[in-house]
């Protein structure tokens, strides 16, 4: 009996999972499709071998897994290759429904006086009357039919007529019914007209290009966009694959070069000094402040900017370091008779995050440095201190290479980390002052993934999501030979200790 109720649950969920799939394949989305299909045999398989039954219970996190982690890198890497991008967001399917959707009003058209009915399932037509007071019914994917209507009738063919306030309740769900036959279909004007209205694009599917009924110039596909002989072209486009385009693009023109090799080498100066200085604060605090009375207190100050979010404390630092009123700004003012302009000035500004984030990331190492001073078994320093050594030569020597043996880990994942750290830099000043005579929009403290950022989705221009892909990956192929060879390098720190 187990094995029936499972086989019919595993049935039910193999058929909704292809029905999905199918679907969203019918609207052009294979790599979603792709994935979906991959988890539906995966499902299938565990739970029809017995010698998989293991994987039962993993199974859900391996899906969630696959769809929220593994997939969006792998759409990423799809993505790189086609011209996504803010007129190219449709899949071909798509953008054929859309322009065959869109219509235009003939000089010729005729106008009507409307009046609109419901039946008691929601469903809506239309009685339309001409200058000669000829009335027709209007209802969706159906022809004009004429018909006799007398004043004051209330209901025709089960449909109750809408009073004034009923048609404004209701005149925007009308106004997006087709109501009519293609190609000829009722367009709302006002409350008191209406007109027929004509498909402005009609698809030939056979030998796949569009007419524009008005001037009929033909439109074929080019690069996910229909254009005409002439150039001109219709939108929205659609998209498609462009093989290396992309990486081309990128690789090939200096205007992105040039000041992508700019913010490449800020961007490593500032994850290695954000980590270089909060590691060294950390063992620092650990090392002095523990044997201080009220440690318990000292600890809890100390690690204060740990808990509190990190978007409330950038706030803070951007009213303290406000060029005009910041409280920090002006002290220095009075101080010195001038301040940094911490907002505008490049090297002001760059100063200006790594001191926020050495004090948003200092806590995270003192947190990490305490627990591994502890760990040092205390026979070494004890043999140190029969030896005569120092503390410089203790710290040389024993402390720092234990603690840096011990917290190797977390110091590659933080500099990964702050090679990525797109909350602070956006937060802070969105990764201005802006560079002069770039191709797009880039900041002078703008990290690699705060550019990716800019170009794809705050951009002034169409955002270029393709585009912005292609230069993800090749980050993402950067960070992962960086984090590689540290490792390396860490693996071999290890031994030799």
């Amino acid at each position: 009996m187990k094995k029936v109720i499972r086989y019919a649950v595993l049935a039910v969920f193999t058929f909704f999972g292809c029905y999905l799939m199918f679907h969203i394949l019918r609207d052009g989305f294979i790599p979603l499709a792709t994935f979906i299909g991959a988890c539906i045999v995966f499902v299938d398989l565990i739970f029809l071998k017995k010698s998989l039954s293991s994987w039962r219970w993993l199974c859900v996190g391996i899906i969630m897994a696959a769809l929220f982690t593994i997939y969006p890198i792998f759409y990423t890497f799809y993505l790189s290759f086609t011209n996504m991008s803010g007129g190219h967001l449709f899949t071909k399917q798509q953008a054929i429904q859309k322009l065959s959707q869109e219509k235009y009003i003939p000089e010729d058209s005729v106008k009507y006086s409307w009046s609109a009915y419901q039946n008691d399932h929601g469903k809506f037509l239309l009685v339309i009357t001409d200058d000669t007071e000829h009335s027709f019914v209007v209802k969706p994917g159906d022809a004009f039919e004429q018909i006799d209507v007398k004043e004051g009738t209330s209901e025709i063919q089960g449909y109750k007529k809408l009073n004034k306030a009923q048609l404004i309740k209701n005149i925007e769900q009308l106004g997006k019914i087709q109501f009519g036959l293609e190609p000829d279909t009722v367009s709302i004007l006002s409350l008191e007209e209406v007109a027929v209205t004509k498909a402005k694009y009609v698809y030939n599917s056979e030998k796949d290009f569009f007419t524009d009924t008005t001037t009929g110039i033909e439109y074929y596909p080019k690069r996910g966009t229909f254009t005409s002989s002439n150039g001109d072209t219709l939108i929205p486009g659609f998209m498609v694959g462009i093989k290396f385009d992309n990486y081309k693009r990128f690789l090939s023109e200096p205007g992105y070069l040039k000041p992508m090799i700019s913010i490449f080498l800020w961007n490593v100066c500032f994850a290695l000094f954000s980590v270089l200085f909060s590691f060294a604060i950390g063992l620092l605090i650990a090392l002095l402040f523990e044997d201080l009375p009220f440690k318990r207190l000292v600890r809890s100050l100390l690690i204060l900017p740990y808990p509190v979010p990190v978007l409330v404390s950038i706030m803070v630092w951007r009213g303290l370091l406000n060029e005009q009123m910041g409280l920090f700004t002006k002290w220095l003012e009075s101080l010195l008779g001038f301040a940094p302009q911490f907002f505008t000035n490049l090297w002001a500004a760059r100063i200006a995050l790594i001191v926020i984030n050495v004090y948003l990331t200092y806590p995270y190492f003192y947190i990490l440095t305490q627990g591994a001073l502890k760990s040092i078994p205390g026979e070494l320093f004890e043999a140190a201190a029969i030896d005569g050594a120092g503390s410089y030569t203790v710290f040389k020597k024993i402390t720092l290479p234990m603690v840096m043996r011990i917290l190797a880990p977390m110091v590659i994942s933080s500099f990964t980390m702050n090679f990525n750290n797109f909350t602070l830099v956006w937060g802070f000043n969105s990764g201005l002052p802006a560079m002069a005579d770039t191709i797009v929009p880039m900041g002078y403290t703008d990290l690699l993934i705060s550019f990716i950022y800019r170009l794809g989705f705050s951009s002034s221009n169409a955002a270029d999501y393709g585009f912005s892909a292609a230069i993800t990956v090749l980050l993402f192929i950067l960070v992962a030979i960086m984090t590689f060879f540290q490792s390396l390098n860490t693996k071999a720190i290890s031994e030799d200790n």
